[in-house]
């Protein structure tokens, strides 16, 4: 009986949660029956800026993003293409428009890892890294062999860049590797990483390290578009990174 109970009341307090999230965004956002008629700009502002990074929606056209990526079904963009011609919008439409931007939202959220396809060139990165981490100027390559990766980590890293071509279980432990150093918490230095460029996209990664209290999905946000800006000529798009 008393599973039953506890039971019941999850399912209530997971029900209050869901719509107070969609209370939330209709506020933040003051979604009124115009910005529902003129959707595409209303779930293009939202997505913006509910997005930890740019790449949350592949840094382009969110609506694009999203019918691609079907987080946005073409069912769902039937029934909001109907809006623009309504004369009235009931209440039932406006609980579907919630349900709807609530659930894109919800899907909005990424964590980024490395898969073996993500690399361009995985020989070159290594000795580019090994090559930059000579220079007696702070850059994101020295950063890492002396305050990230053990000194057996680098010295694999040092082994790598010495070969004419990487094996296929080579390629695997150098993601390993990589994959092992994003999720420290001190991979990440402003300072040292503005040597690589001073950007809006560098400003957007530093605001969020920032944060004091940093979530596990928020570091690894961070730590992944700092691997990909440090060498972005080695990797594909963050987009296209594991989840």
């Amino acid at each position: 009986m008393k599973k039953i109970v506890v039971l019941a009341l999850l399912v209530t307090l997971m029900g209050c949660s869901s719509v107070k999230n969609g209370v939330n965004i209709q506020e933040k956002y003051k979604i009124d029956n115009v910005a529902m008629k003129n959707w595409e700009q209303t779930f293009t502002t939202v997505v913006v800026g509910e997005s930890e990074l740019e790449d949350w929606y592949g840094a382009e056209e969110p609506i694009g993003f999203l019918a691609k990526n079907q987080k946005l079904d073409q069912k769902q963009v039937k029934f909001l293409d109907s809006l623009k011609t309504k004369s009235e919008i009931t209440e039932a439409d406006q609980e579907e428009f919630n349900k709807i931007l609530e659930k894109v939202v919800k899907k909005l959220p990424r964590e980024y890892y490395l898969k073996d396809e993500n690399f361009k060139d995985p020989n070159g990165l290594a000795k580019y890294m090994v090559n930059q981490s000579y220079l007696r100027i702070s850059n994101p390559s020295n950063f890492i062999a002396n305050e990230v990766a053990t000194k057996e980590e680098w010295a694999e890293i040092v082994g790598f860049s010495k070969k004419q071509d990487l094996t296929e279980k080579e390629i695997k432990r150098f993601r390993k590797l990589l994959n092992k150093f994003i999720k420290r918490s001190e991979f990440f230095d402003s300072r040292t990483w503005y040597f690589v460029e001073v950007s809006p996209r560098m400003i957007e990664v530093n605001n969020i390290y920032k944060k004091t209290d940093k979530t596990k999905l928020e570091r690894n946000n961070v730590n992944a578009k700092a691997l990909y800006l440090a060498y972005s000529e080695y990797f594909s798009e963050l987009e296209k990174w594991d989840d």
